[in-house]
């Protein structure tokens, strides 16, 4: 059964409390208090837990929302192939940003919860995909789903590491990643 669409209003309650959710997370980490999040989205608390009655959901569709975002960007740079590893580079770049919200993602064990991220994503980085390995920039046998197991790649965290020293192994993991997606001469 599909949701009934919301109304106008209640949608851009959801989008300010979505918002304010990024920020505060950003800003303060996943255990900010959610009342935070309610005042700085400007509604009252039962409005935000009318829409998200668990902080997991929360975190889930503010990285939904970020992964919207990041198609929305991936489909402004154009119908070139070399998109995909634009697409790469702005996905690992999220991740990083979220590092607090990924966590939640290794936590969260119901796969329902989860599909609407793993449909975003798909649906971010499909068609840049088919589009480089048209222009046989990348691996043949790549599939969309595979999308998903690059962004678990890159969003794996690096527990005991130094700032400076995690700074220097993303950028290893990262041109790691990209070298086995090309093609090989």
């Amino acid at each position: 059964m599909t949701p009934r669409p919301l109304r106008q209003d209640a949608a851009r309650r959801r989008e300010d409390i979505l918002r304010a959710a990024h920020e505060v997370f950003s800003t303060q980490g996943l255990d900010a208090p959610l009342e935070a999040i309610a005042e700085r989205a400007g509604v009252g608390r039962a409005t935000l837990y009318r829409n998200f009655p668990e902080r997991k959901q929360l975190a889930i569709a503010v990285l939904v929302d970020e992964m919207e975002r990041l198609a929305d960007w991936t489909r402004a740079q154009g119908e070139g192939p070399e998109v995909f590893f634009a697409f790469l580079d702005q996905l690992n770049d999220m991740l990083a940003r979220n590092a607090g919200l990924r966590d939640v993602l290794h936590s969260e064990r119901s796969p329902e919860a989860l599909a609407p991220l793993r449909r975003a994503l798909i649906r971010a980085g499909a068609e840049p995909l088919a589009r480089a390995q048209a222009a046989g920039l990348v691996r043949p046998d790549l599939q969309p789903d595979d999308i998903r197991v690059l962004a678990a790649v890159l969003g794996a965290s690096f527990p005991g590491v130094a700032d400076e020293e995690h700074a220097r192994m993303d950028e290893r993991r990262r041109a790691l990643v990209l070298d086995g997606l090309r093609v090989r001469p």
